[in-house]
């Protein structure tokens, strides 16, 4: 089953495989495949840069402590620099959360900074939540971040590290989904 399902996620990412990255990342318990896509639009406000991207995701946790073990997660990004520091991008975001009996709308807050090292090394982060009113079906509130560092070995590919936590809180009780560290690998195309 676990099998069908990944092969499933990779079928439907590919769209978004196909423009940007691609990654996988997992760890004893679990597995995540994801796909970015970014948009061909880009916004320049007072000399600062923009992007915009589309990005998919599955997570397969076997430690879930939730009524499914599967995630899947659909959403759309804006990030931009300050001024002309351009280490440091911020991003506002906001997406769409699937699990058995649980639709969520979190939105969030993310944050990326290239480290000023000859090694190209960057530290990241990010938040997402939604209270009752933006949770449907037997939800009641979504609660999730992720930290993490990374480095481009080469053009096309990144290797990288974190810890993540999700909670899904249902009507009757709330569980955490996925708590704990990863590793991973993304390519670029």
């Amino acid at each position: 089953m676990l099998k069908k399902t990944i092969g499933a996620a990779l079928l439907a990412a590919l769209p978004l495989m196909a423009q940007n990255s691609a990654e996988i990342d997992l760890n004893s318990d679990d597995i995540e495949i994801a796909g970015k896509y970014e948009l061909g639009q880009s916004f320049d406000y007072d000399g600062r840069s923009s992007r915009n991207y589309l990005h998919a995701a599955y997570l397969y946790s076997g430690e879930s402590h939730t009524r499914g073990k599967n995630l899947v997660e659909f959403g759309y990004l804006a990030t931009g620099t300050l001024g002309d520091f351009t280490r440091l991008r911020f991003g506002i975001g906001i997406k769409a959360a699937l699990a058995e009996d649980y639709v969520a709308i979190p939105l969030g807050l993310t944050v990326h900074y290239r480290v000023p090292v000859e090694w190209p090394v960057s530290l990241s982060g990010e938040v997402y939540a939604a209270p009752d009113p933006l949770v449907f079906s037997d939800g009641e509130g979504y609660g999730g971040y992720r930290f993490g560092v990374e480095s481009k070995l080469i053009p096309n590919a990144t290797i990288y590290a974190g810890y993540r936590n999700i909670d899904l809180k249902y009507k009757d009780d709330s569980k955490n989904f996925n708590d704990g560290w990863y590793a991973g690998v993304r390519f670029h195309f």
